[in-house]
């Protein structure tokens, strides 16, 4: 697979012509130097301002009528000096009293006018740095990465200022250098630049360099910024201490030695930048703490495979794209930090356990330079260990988290023009196991490698992309057979000839490989192809994430896309699509044939519908290391539709169901969401949710009994209702408050005990052998834990028990955050914050009087106070 990767690479690069997307004389705006900064007021009455030359040409629509000039003009101005780079614009308005500006907290994205100004100060023509404003003054920024994917972790230290009058609203930026990345030197500098312009109540999007819905790339196809000379280095160093206090009350028993009502906190931190040039950041953060992020959502999750978290810390969502190598990813930042790993004795009386491993420091050193993307990670995480009461009385500790460091490297090297690029990625996982740790399980060491590629040509609509990973495992005999057996490889497989269970490996590696052509843009065509092997070894969920190995995968598509307005619809899109799978040893997995349609109408309504209609084939990891199970195939459908957004009141809704062949099991799911624009200020969403899952089999228990395993299903009725509530408002552009709050209910029930009789049988009943009435009975209450005893061989003795998995899961999560920027890049966090659990094994579901023992279940309340203040030195 590499081999001929590599060989459709090369031939495609010596066949391509250069992709010159960007046209650098086509939009040509110059900048003035000044040697006094003019006064940011938002007033642009400075002469330097009259004196500077306004960007030529006008903008153009990007939406809703893509081409046709824009429905107002835009009068935009570039200054610089030594330290800034400044901009001025002029938004004309023929009703101004209708220009939009709403308060939000920053980087959120309300409905409003809005203008920003981005900027390719590297000119790679894939990278670039967006400042955006509103009338009222809210702020938003952001880098956009890989020629159009948007990285919205990215913050920087910079101002700005509005001001609404009768010609429409101005603004007026100043952006300082040492936020940017370039080149210094007495040359002049020569940028990418574009600027867009957002008018809410037209649903309008305007760009100074147009951008047609109908072409790949975005920072490709930017004008150029020229006129910028002289510019020295830019090393600055920025410190952002950071100070925090916080006291935890939670539920506890009066006999626990650990429980203290009122449980106090405080530490220091801080994080510190240096601009090594300037295109080379160095990042280090010490301590950190990240008290004002936003808890995960709650879930249940019944598969053998991991739930992947979304991260929300700042310091690892900046400039997260630099360490991007595709899916999967060989850096899954939440390992740092997670929860511990190991756990007290199971026979302790009490324990204290830490919920997380704490994050000693960590350092990155992130840029482009010449052509060259460089990114490099280093984080220490400390050595947790977990108090508990033995039997005895006596006072103990556990080790519960080994001392971990954890490597990250990513090189990228452009060409053509920033059309193509060859990548390469490294990371490390480093634990220290002492003897008598009891941490065995894990593994010592783990390495990961990857080559990846892309190539655009046909004038940049066009992509070949394709990569190649290896991993490799070292640690004990045990800590390997684990992954051996783990989900996502499952060596020990009876049925599985390709596969060879060795329990005595002390190491193991894997290989992984993709590659896929796409058409991205040059018309309404659009269509991709693309081909996914992973090897039974390839395992990279130390410092990455991934659902194991042993798949071959293929995947294509071709659809079309309707960017500009007819009588009805405004644009729409329509696709279909196929896709298989196999395992190594050549067992079919499954195949699937789908079809989506997505649309947006006239009066700014829209939806989507897509459809699936799935073979079915054997599944791997059915039975969690038994032999591979025929799992039927089954049709699935969604459809959802939203208002117009423009509305004060707007909302969505959507369905999904989906109809198993031959058994009549079925699952449907249902969202929706209503948001209320109740003031400039407030802003109110509800999402609620219900999933609804009945007759699906679902996995219990492996049982050996009689010299061979038996593997236990049983079919699963289960109810998920959920709700999250979130109320914003803004005081001031940079003073907000955030109310948070999502209630969780989840109850399943199991019924219809089975056993497998031939997993790959084609009926369901030669493939199960269902329990009788008098083969398997429940027994016990809910209080004391039912059991259910069945009778395996049929002689009559139900001689064998497993706990009955029924269950009903209650969360409730919610906070509220007071966040003040008292001035540019320092700011004070006032967060409450207060959890709730209640779970019971009866598998029932009562909205109501699930709600009410949620709601009388103690509570853990959490108030946290941070303050940071950033120095740039």
């Amino acid at each position: 697979m590499p081999t001929l990767s590599s060989a459709l690479l090369l031939a495609a690069l010596a066949a391509a012509p250069d992709t010159a997307a960007a046209k650098d004389t086509a939009h040509v705006v110059t900048a003035l130097r000044v040697e006094q900064a003019p006064a940011l007021d938002g007033r642009l009455d400075e002469a330097a301002w009259a004196e500077a030359q306004p960007a030529p040409w006008g903008f153009v629509q990007n939406r809703p009528n893509p081409g046709a000039p824009a429905s107002e003009r835009t009068d935009v101005r570039v200054l610089y000096d030594a330290g800034a780079v400044y901009v001025g614009v002029r938004m004309y308005d023929a009703r101004p009293d209708s220009v939009s500006g709403r308060l939000a907290r920053r980087d959120q994205d309300v409905y409003s006018d809005w203008f920003s100004v981005a900027l390719d100060s590297y000119r790679d023509r894939r990278t670039a740095f967006v400042f955006g404003v509103n009338p009222r003054g809210v702020k938003r920024d952001l880098r956009i990465v890989n020629d159009g994917d948007e990285d919205a972790g990215w913050d920087a230290v910079w101002d700005v200022a509005t001001r609404v009058d009768a010609q429409g609203w101005t603004a007026e930026f100043r952006i300082p250098l040492s936020q940017l990345r370039y080149r210094p030197g007495a040359d002049e500098q020569v940028w990418g630049i574009n600027f867009d312009r957002r008018i809410a109540r037209r649903g309008e999007r305007s760009l100074w360099a147009p951008l047609p819905p109908d072409q790949a790339g975005v920072v490709s196809r930017y004008g150029t910024l020229r006129g910028i000379r002289g510019l020295r280095a830019a090393r600055a160093l920025e410190v952002q201490p950071y100070t925090v206090a916080r006291v935890t009350r939670a539920p506890g028993s009066a006999d626990d030695p650990y429980h203290q009502p009122a449980e106090w906190f405080g530490s220091v931190g801080g994080d510190v930048k240096y601009g090594i040039t300037s295109d080379l950041t160095l990042t280090a953060t010490f301590n950190p703490d990240f008290g004002q992020v936003e808890a995960d959502p709650s879930q249940v999750n019944l598969s053998a495979f991991e739930t992947w978290l979304d991260e929300k810390r700042p310091f690892f969502t900046e400039g997260a794209d630099i360490f991007d190598t595709g899916w999967p990813p060989l850096f899954y930042s939440r390992r740092i930090g997670r929860a511990p790993q190991g756990s007290a004795p199971g026979d302790a009386a009490w324990s204290d356990q830490p919920d997380a491993t704490t994050i000693l420091g960590a350092v990155k050193l992130t840029g482009k330079t010449r052509g060259w993307s460089l990114g490099l990670l280093n984080a220490v995480a400390g050595r947790e260990t977990a108090r508990f009461m033995g039997p005895d009385g006596r006072e103990e500790s556990a080790v519960v988290e080994p001392l971990t460091n954890y490597t990250v490297a990513r090189v990228v090297r452009d060409f053509n023009r920033g059309g193509s690029a060859i990548g390469a990625a490294f990371t490390s996982t480093q634990r220290r196991l002492e003897p008598g740790d009891g941490l065995d399980f894990l593994r010592s060491s783990a390495y990961a490698g990857s080559l990846d590629w892309r190539h655009r040509f046909g004038g940049g609509n066009y992509e070949l992309v394709g990569g190649a990973q290896g991993s490799w495992i070292v640690g004990s005999d045990s800590a390997i057979a684990l992954v051996q057996r783990d989900a996502g490889h499952y060596f020990q497989r009876p049925d599985a000839d390709h596969l060879e269970y060795d329990p005595t490996r002390s190491s193991l590696g894997g290989y992984a490989g993709r590659l896929g052509v796409m058409k991205n843009g040059g018309g309404s065509w659009r269509w991709e192809a693309w081909g996914h092997l992973y090897s039974p070894g390839y395992e990279i969920n130390d410092a990455g994430f991934g659902f194991g190995g042993d798949e071959l995968r293929g995947y294509a598509s071709v659809g079309y896309q309707q960017a500009r307005p007819g009588r009805v619809f405004q644009r729409w899109y329509a696709e279909v699509a196929q896709s298989a799978e196999w395992t190594f040893g050549g067992e079919r997995m499954g195949v699937a044939t789908h079809a989506r349609a997505s649309f947006t109408l006239n009066s700014q309504w829209g939806g989507n519908l897509f459809y699936t209609r799935s073979l079915g084939g054997l599944s791997p990891s059915e039975l969690w290391g038994g032999p591979a199970l025929l799992t039927p195939g089954g049709h699935s459908m969604s459809f959802g539709v939203n208002t117009d957004r423009r509305k004060a009141l707007s909302g969505d809704a959507g369905a999904w169901v989906e109809v198993e062949d031959g058994t009549g099991a079925r699952a449907v799911e249902f969202w929706g969401g209503a948001t209320l624009r109740a003031s400039e200020r407030m802003q109110l969403s509800l999402q609620p949710g219900l999933g609804l899952n009945r007759g699906g089999t679902q996995f219990v228990e492996t049982v050996a009994q009689g010299g061979r395993d038996h593997y236990l299903l049983a079919r699963l009725d289960q109810t998920t209702a959920s709700l999250t509530a979130r109320l914003d408002y803004s005081f001031t552009p940079t003073l907000s408050l955030q109310l948070y709050a999502s209630p969780f209910i989840s109850a399943g029930r199991y019924a219809d005990f089975m056993r497998v009789a031939d997993p790959r049988a084609a009926r369901f009943g030669d493939r199960f052998h269902v329990f009788g009435a008098g083969e398997a009975v429940v027994e016990g209450n809910a209080e004391e834990g039912r059991m259910v005893r069945i009778d395996l061989d049929g002689d009559g003795a139900r001689e064998t028990a497993v706990g009955d998995p029924s269950f009903n899961v209650k969360e409730f999560r919610s906070n509220a955050v007071l966040r003040w920027e008292y001035r540019p890049g320092a700011a004070l966090f006032v967060v409450w914050s207060q959890g709730r659990s209640h779970y019971a094994p009866d598998g029932r579901m009562d909205a109501i009087g699930d709600a009410a023992d949620l709601f009388r279940s103690p509570g853990t309340n959490v108030l946290l106070i941070k303050a940071s203040y950033w120095l740039g030195l």
